[in-house]
């Protein structure tokens, strides 16, 4: 493949990646190319906090309301968005920013959806999604943490509750799956002593999924897991 095309194509792939939703052998290849290229690391931390919003307005483990009333499906609708944003952008490679507009079209997915289940009256109460819950282990003393696993049909989502992680400090998660690899499962800026809810998403599936882990900037594991 022509490289600058290449190099491109990687680029728009940044949108998918922190939101978890990128393929494991993609996110392999991304993950080698984030380590020789500048430019992209700083588009991949442009999108963190994009991706944190994103989290926060699906809402938590322990019941607690969204910002608003978000219809079930909201996952697929998300991520089908992030599809074509993706595409469109890979379209028109002179896009400088591709993974941001991708990320956003799927942001602006969630706020009219919100919009909508507040503005109609027959929008169904969304079901309660079954969880799992996972015994953490934190290694900070500053960190406390909880978590909960969700299996869905396309793959698991950790839905982990804490505090204490740096103001501002961009931190990356990852699904260990049963072959002892480590699959991107999203990252978050950490909010300090306030509470933080993120919604993190890999395409492992339950049976291959046997843990997660949470790193700092460093490569550091500040809160681990190992599934039952």
């Amino acid at each position: 493949m022509n490289e600058p095309l290449d190099h491109e194509k990687l680029r728009t792939d940044l949108g998918a990646y922190v939101l978890g939703a990128l393929p494991a052998d993609e996110a392999a290849v991304l993950e080698a190319h984030l380590a020789t290229c500048a430019g992209c690391r700083a588009e991949r931390d442009d999108l963190l906090p994009v991706a944190a919003v994103l989290g926060e307005l699906r809402g938590d483990d322990r019941g607690a309301a969204p910002p608003a009333t978000v219809p079930s499906g909201l996952d697929d609708l998300v991520l089908a968005r992030l599809d074509r944003e993706a595409a469109r952008e890979r379209r028109t490679a002179w896009a400088r920013r591709a993974g941001l507009a991708a990320v956003a079209g799927a942001a602006a997915a969630v706020v009219l959806v919100a919009g909508l289940a507040i503005t109609r009256d027959d929008v169904p109460e969304p079901k309660v999604v079954p969880t799992e819950a996972v015994a953490v282990v934190v290694t900070d003393d500053d960190v406390t943490a909880d978590a909960a696993l969700v299996n869905h049909t396309w793959g698991v989502e950790v839905r982990l509750t804490a505090a204490g992680f740096d103001d501002g400090g961009r931190y990356r998660v990852a699904i260990v799956g049963t072959d002892g690899k480590r699959y991107p499962a999203g990252a978050f800026v950490g909010t300090g002593a306030r509470e933080m809810v993120c919604n993190l998403n890999s395409a492992v599936l339950r049976p291959e999924a046997s843990g997660f882990e949470v790193r700092d900037r460093s490569g550091q594991v500040v809160v681990s897991s190992a599934f039952a």
